[in-house]
């Protein structure tokens, strides 16, 4: 009864104390003079989120060495380029587009085919080596990025860079710019592991080392820039900023003081835009866009039939060999990476159907050179097409009966534009032409076609060049995005010992009470001879709890081999394996065939660990602890 009394009485102090405060509410509503006038707590004295430094300053020193080595080794492998074409073609593709009167297609189909032999036989060599030792294949920098944590090696610059060379110095249809961007990220990897440096100071390194490369080969550093975070890093932060760019404009300052830094196009000298330009803008990069995607499936297409046709490496590069041959006799200008034949467009040198044709000449050349198996990109070759497309849209305006427009802009928005749909990068793209034209009237026109040609190659196709062939060999990879953080973390980190042990032959009820004390922690089962033999599943011991009377012992309610992983497992491998079968402890053991127990996971830490280490990136991205 008293407990009944002290019960009925709080609860009428409660509603009592609930209608004096409402009483409360209501009078100080009516009389707002009573509200209280105590003055607030200053700000100083308010707990702030601790900030802690965003840069390093050996970072920083890294990428200045990074981006001056990288700027001369861009001047040097140019010279290296130049000195093959003149040797193996007799002339210099990259200097100047050839006269049908000097190109002697016979060499130059004898120099493509020695070119695609070396490739083959060194590459057959190489890939035959790495598989005796047990070696992963080379990769490039976005790869690295993407899934090693930017950990690049001299194999990996001279499995990439040795072909990309040996192909456009035998006049192959490719661009020298993959090659170029290997060299500054494998030297920067390989600097960022001497010093041991940080997992996100490598990757940051290896952005800078592609910025120089770029930077130095354009002399466009902030373009250079533009492309590290847009594809190699794929992501951006106020921290990055200084490192990428120092790097990027040292590279590009040395390089045009050895002379190896010349720019695509000569600066343009063009009046301010008007209005219909914008709308010219926008339909050159929308027929840029389907220009791009072409030029993308028709590589990819080119390099499938001719491997259904001819499954042998050698047969390809010699059907290559004399395709490109026989186009260069028609179109001389196909052949090197096509910086020769971006001058000239812009120039206006290279106008009406003579521009037509080489755009289209200029397509098929890329796509047989790809297909065939020789080594580099589409990024030089992209700009050609681009300003070529540019100029045959100026050459059609006034047979369309519309207003003329300047064929040098209708080119600079052209390059932008097609390079912004094949490589991926438009701000890159964008800066790129300003940097080179040296012309700021051009900003707005430029960057709505490279802009349109963004948007509707994503919409359209989904991919640029890069990412079109991680999706070919099976990688779902949107650029340099870290993607292996936690692939990075082994799971021994998070291995702790059961909770609790039981021998084989032990009885239902005991497991029942050590199932029921041990919880999430686990509950594990040994042989007599002390051999690990798994975990209790405690839905096995509830249903054969709920079944009939049985003689069941522990061994016969363990997970079994499902319910294990390996010490060199890590933590996405985990991950994955909790999401694919819903249990709350997994067991970890030294190898697959081994009988020694490591510890336990839970599925809790394995998440928290995740989560944990997504909260720290967006907490470092802000720069608070």
């Amino acid at each position: 009864m008293d407990r009944v009394a002290s019960s009925v009485s709080a609860t009428t102090s409660s509603a009592a104390a609930a209608t004096d405060g409402a009483a409360e509410r209501k009078s100080s509503r009516e009389r707002p003079e009573l509200r209280s006038t105590a003055p607030a707590r200053p700000l100083a004295s308010r707990p702030v989120l601790a900030r802690r430094p965003s840069g390093s300053y050996r970072v920083l020193a890294c990428a200045l060495a990074v981006g001056l080595v990288a700027g001369l080794l861009v001047v040097l492998i140019k010279a290296l380029v130049v000195w093959l074409q003149a040797a193996s073609l007799g002339f210099v593709a990259e200097h100047a587009i050839p006269d049908l009167s000097t190109t002697d297609a016979f060499r130059v189909t004898l120099a493509l085919a020695a070119a695609g032999l070396i490739i083959a036989g060194v590459t057959a060599a190489a890939e035959a080596l790495d598989r005796r030792r047990g070696r992963p294949a080379p990769i490039d920098a976005v790869e690295a990025n993407a899934l090693r944590g930017g950990i690049l090696t001299g194999r990996d610059g001279v499995s990439v860079v040795g072909p990309i060379l040996t192909s456009v110095g035998s006049g192959a249809s490719v661009g020298i710019e993959a090659a170029v961007t290997q060299v500054g990220a494998v030297l920067a990897s390989v600097l960022g592991q001497r010093r041991r440096l940080a997992r996100s100071e490598i990757r940051l390194l290896v952005g800078a080392g592609a910025a120089a490369s770029i930077g130095a080969a354009y002399d466009a550093p902030v373009a250079g820039a533009l492309y590290a975070f847009e594809l190699v890093l794929g992501e951006y932060r106020p921290s990055m900023l200084a490192p990428v760019g120092l790097a990027a404009a040292a590279g590009a300052v040395l390089a045009r003081h050895l002379g190896g830094g010349a720019a695509a196009f000569a600066p343009l000298h063009l009046g301010p835009t008007v209005g219909l330009d914008i709308l010219f803008a926008a339909l050159i990069g929308a027929i840029c866009a389907l220009l791009g995607i072409a030029t993308m499936v028709m590589a990819s297409s080119t390099e499938r039939g001719l491997r259904r046709l001819l499954p042998w490496t050698v047969p390809r590069f010699l059907a290559g060999a004399i395709a490109l041959g026989l186009l260069a006799l028609a179109c001389p200008g196909v052949l090197g990476s096509g910086h020769a034949g971006i001058g000239e467009t812009v120039d206006g040198r290279i106008v009406g159907l003579s521009a037509l044709g080489l755009l289209a000449a200029k397509i098929v050349a890329s796509a047989i050179s790809l297909g065939a198996g020789y080594r580099g990109g589409l990024f030089s070759a992209s700009l050609l097409i681009g300003a070529l497309a540019g100029q045959s849209f100026a050459a059609a305006m006034p047979l369309l009966g519309l207003p003329p427009i300047p064929p040098a802009l209708c080119a600079a928005i052209g390059m932008a534009a097609l390079g912004a749909s094949i490589i991926g990068c438009p701000l890159a793209m964008i800066f790129l032409v300003l940097e080179t034209s040296g012309s700021i009237e051009l900003a707005v026109v430029v960057a709505i076609g490279a802009a349109v040609a963004s948007f509707l190659t994503g919409r359209l196709f989904g991919y640029s060049f890069a990412t079109w062939r991680f999706q070919q060999r099976g990688l779902a990879l949107d650029g340099g995005q870290d993607v292996s953080r936690l692939a990075a973390i082994s799971i021994k980190t998070l291995a702790r010992p059961p909770k609790c042990t039981l021998e084989a032959h032990t009885g239902l009820e005991v497991v029942l009470r050590a199932v029921s004390s041990a919880g999430g922690r686990g509950t594990a089962v040994f042989a007599a001879d002390g051999a690990f033999i798994g975990l209790i599943d405690p839905v096995l011991v509830e249903l054969a709890v709920a079944g009939p009377v049985l003689p069941i012992i522990a061994a016969d309610l363990v997970y079994g081999t499902a319910g294990t992983i390996t010490d060199a497992a890590t933590v996405a491998d985990a991950i994955d394996l909790f999401r694919a079968d819903d249990r709350a402890t997994i067991a970890v053991v030294e190898t697959a065939a081994s009988s020694r127990l490591v510890g336990c996971v839970r599925a809790r830490d394995a998440f928290a660990a995740a989560s944990s280490l997504a909260d720290a990136q967006r907490w470092s991205d802000i720069g608070v602890r």
